[in-house]
């Protein structure tokens, strides 16, 4: 007995002891404020409702901040109801919809689940991030509260390599220990180490990962990785454990999981890297180089059976370069070889040493995975093969592609025809999908949207690494066609208002549709049109900051301000504590409420700003500048004065700071808000640069 007492009395000391302690530090270092919530949603309440929405730091655990990687913002009541419907989407950028991020799959999805499910409320809530992979979607999976949904979508395996924990990405290090990389993340998510961590950062000197800005697919050109490098085992390894826990995290929260093989531009994306045989001695090399040489030039005269020749004897020589591969794959396909080229094709895919694609084994784990689940639990869906069944003699390319890995309008449409008849059919309801024009027309694509996003994509695909592919010209006659046509097809903002009238008149669009018509109708100066579009978005989706701020402008222009004040008091849910949208909406809610006559609370409200961001000048002196405006249109000087004291005050603290100098226009303002107050003398001072304070 006194040896079992003195074992538990060491257990207690050695274990109990101290892990009480750091646990009553990190509940105080939680409570103090002090850290990071790495949750993918947070709750909110809304006019006395529990709801869910995004969290902006949920990447921050992954990515530097400064690379501005985060979440789509969604705001969703949080209460169950038997009358909704709802899907969660989880991937990376493809699955998010870039570059239509308007026009993609959860947005397809939605409105064939509402033309199809007429008495259901449907929500498609898209978690997909940029340059995320299956570690990132394993931890949104595991975050998610239980039974926040109905269904679950699972489209992702693009960027095993490239994304977090991946050998080939930029600011971590490859970790082959699936274990090491989750008790990683375990421990960021402890506020003790996240205190720590600022510690260091603060002594330390400046670290470049944390100031990188994002550059899209450059970032990552550096970092090539053979299919034979032993690491890629390890990265099969880690994308079939997290996909299986993904699902059973999924399931286990009550959600029916629709899993899917991910389609990637086999025809039309040359790859991106190439990588030679190290063992191949100087002869071999410099025969490889010719061979290679020849088999190009015979593709450019247009020998076709020349070529093949070529490139085969290429292959013979270096058996794993790619572009090889995707060579001969071209030659034969304009021999209605299609078979043979669809076998080149996808090698030259595993191949290629920029891995941003899904690969032939990535989709292999999904269909494996996929074998294995339960029926009741999941539905597997081959969209890898039914896109090749769509591209048909041919495989995949520009036909359901813009590029690599991201889908044009065809490519999202037919993936949400998909997913919306596993679901439609699941809760036993008869699938009639809309056509494709009716589907274009309920979200009103193509717009001018579409215009900007094929030529920010024309702007992407000139820096690396879409030069160094061996169709390049090609792929920029192909951007450069497509944004021609969207163009055209889109029109001047007159002919595009009057087209989706027959939406309107239908009732069919979403508040995404309402949300263009009501900028259109700006645009072309349609007052009453735009509070009507406005209004509709407010009744089918009120969770959209932007939309009130557009209300309260157009109300605002109209001396609406009594039916501005609720808009703004809602739109403050929505700015996500951002700086910029706080002190914008605070900014405009202060003057709604002096307007009127709530000069009290319109105080309040807009003092809050110089006091809470002080660094804000612009925001602090419009804040003055309404008060010190109606103070003195009101007759009180005593107010007036008032004001101009805390305003001389705030404006010696921010000269104390040195932060004026960040502020051209800073004598400027002060002089002008002076002037206002009617003090001359002193703003004539400040005008000259010479502060009166």
């Amino acid at each position: 007995m006194p040896q079992l007492k003195n074992l538990v009395f060491t257990l207690i000391t050695v274990l109990v002891v101290p892990l009480v302690f750091f646990l009553l530090i990190e509940v105080g270092l939680t409570a103090a404020g002090v850290g990071k919530s790495y949750a993918y949603f947070k709750e909110i309440e809304i006019q006395g409702e529990i709801h869910f929405q995004e969290n902006s730091d949920f990447a921050d655990q992954f990515y530097p901040a400064s690379l501005n990687v985060g979440p789509l913002q969604n705001t969703f009541l949080a209460a169950p109801s038997e009358n909704r419907l709802r899907v969660l989407i989880l991937g990376g950028s493809a699955a998010m919809g870039f570059p239509h991020k308007n026009h993609g799959v959860d947005r397809l999805l939605a409105a064939q689940l509402q033309a199809m499910l007429p008495g259901k409320e449907i929500e498609v809530i898209n978690t997909a991030m940029t340059a995320v992979n299956s570690h990132v979607v394993y931890e949104v999976a595991r975050t998610l509260p239980h039974d926040v949904a109905d269904f679950a979508i699972i489209l992702m395996g693009n960027n095993e390599v490239v994304g977090p924990y991946g050998p080939g990405t930029l600011n971590q290090n490859f970790l082959s220990n699936l274990n090491a990389i989750r008790l990683l993340q375990g421990l960021k998510r402890l506020r003790l180490w996240q205190a720590i961590e600022g510690i260091l950062s603060s002594t330390l000197q400046g670290d470049a990962v944390a100031d990188l800005e994002w550059q899209g697919m450059q970032m990552f050109v550096e970092n090539g990785v053979a299919l034979d490098d032993p690491r890629m085992a390890d990265v099969y390894s880690q994308y079939e454990t997290n996909l299986r826990d993904t699902v059973d995290l999924l399931t286990e929260k009550g959600m029916h999981v629709v899993l899917s093989t991910v389609p990637v531009n086999l025809r039309d994306s040359a790859p991106f890297l190439s990588v030679q045989n190290a063992d191949l001695n100087e002869p071999e090399k410099q025969r490889f180089a010719s061979v290679l040489e020849t088999a190009w030039a015979q593709m450019d005269r247009g020998d076709w059976a020349g070529a093949a020749g070529a490139f085969q004897d290429a292959i013979n020589i270096d058996a794993g370069f790619a572009e090889a591969h995707f060579g001969l794959a071209q030659a034969l396909d304009r021999q209605d070889q299609y078979d043979s080229a669809r076998s080149h094709y996808q090698q030259a895919l595993n191949f290629d040493g920029l891995r941003f694609r899904a690969d032939t084994e990535i989709n292999q784990i999904i269909r494996s995975v996929a074998g294995e689940l339960d029926a009741d639990d999941a539905m597997f869906i081959d969209s890898d093969s039914i896109f090749n069944d769509a591209s048909a003699p041919h495989v995949l390319g520009w036909n359901l592609l813009l590029e690599h890995v991201h889908y044009d309008f065809s490519g999202n449409a037919l993936l949400a025809d998909q997913f919306s008849q596993a679901i439609v059919e699941a809760v036993e309801q008869p699938f009639q999908p809309l056509p494709r024009a009716e589907l274009a027309a309920r979200v009103g694509y193509p717009n001018h949207e579409t215009i900007e996003n094929i030529k920010g994509l024309r702007a992407m695909a000139e820096q690396p690494p879409f030069p160094g592919q061996s169709n390049y010209a090609e792929f920029l006659d192909f951007l450069d066609t497509k944004l021609d046509e969207t163009t055209r097809e889109v029109g001047s903002p007159a002919a595009a208002f009057e087209r989706r009238q027959a939406v309107v008149r239908a009732g069919t669009g979403d508040w995404r549709f309402h949300f263009e018509m009501a900028a259109l109708a700006k645009f072309l100066r349609k007052t009453r049109q735009m509070e009507f579009h406005l209004k509709q978005l407010v009744a089918l989706y009120p969770h959209n900051r932007e939309t009130y701020i557009n209300l309260v402008e157009l109300l605002g222009r109209q001396g609406r301000w009594d039916d501005a004040v609720p808009y703004l008091e809602t739109a403050m849910h929505y700015t996500r504590d951002r700086e910029d949208l706080v002190t914008e909406t605070k900014g405009f809610l202060g003057t709604a409420l002096l307007r009127t006559g709530q000069a009290e609370r319109a105080e309040e409200v807009l003092l809050s700003l110089p006091a809470d961001y002080p660094e804000n000048i612009g925001a602090s002196f419009r804040a003055y500048g309404n008060l010190i405006r109606q103070a003195r249109d009101d007759g009180k000087p005593e107010k007036v004065a008032e004001y101009v004291y805390d305003l001389k005050a705030y404006a010696a603290d921010r000269i104390d700071e040195g932060a004026n100098a960040n502020y051209s226009r800073f004598n400027q303002r002060m002089s002008q808000l002076l002037t206002i107050a009617g003090y001359e003398a002193e703003a004539a001072l400040w005008a000259k640069g010479l502060p009166s304070l």
